[in-house]
């Protein structure tokens, strides 16, 4: 049921970061730090969701080989859902710099 969340999504995440790595904007100064901060916020996702997982799976013992696998493998699109988000906000405060001068 969350992979009909996750998917589009992720088609869409996907999308952003391919367009705005080709564009113009991603070849400046400004564009370099746009996916540095996009990339420093995404980073931090796998690795919480990874500790989250290990600490209910320490105190509750119940949790399936098949549980954790999809929730492991859940993290990855959702990790890369965050970077695209990130790169889109990052993007419009980019722009209305630009429009400030």
């Amino acid at each position: 049921m969350s992979a009909l969340i996750v998917v589009p999504l992720y088609l869409v995440a996907i999308y952003i970061i391919f367009s705005f790595s080709r564009s113009k904007d991603s070849k400046s100064t400004k564009g370099e730090l746009v996916q540095f901060k996009a990339l420093s916020c995404s980073a931090v996702v796998f690795p919480i969701g990874w500790l989250s997982m290990e600490i209910f799976r320490h105190f509750n013992e119940t949790v399936s080989l098949e549980n954790y696998r999809d929730f492991m493998t859940m993290l990855l699109p959702i990790t890369i859902i965050v970077y695209g988000i990130s790169i889109v906000l990052l993007r419009k405060g980019l722009k209305e710099t630009k429009a400030m001068k």
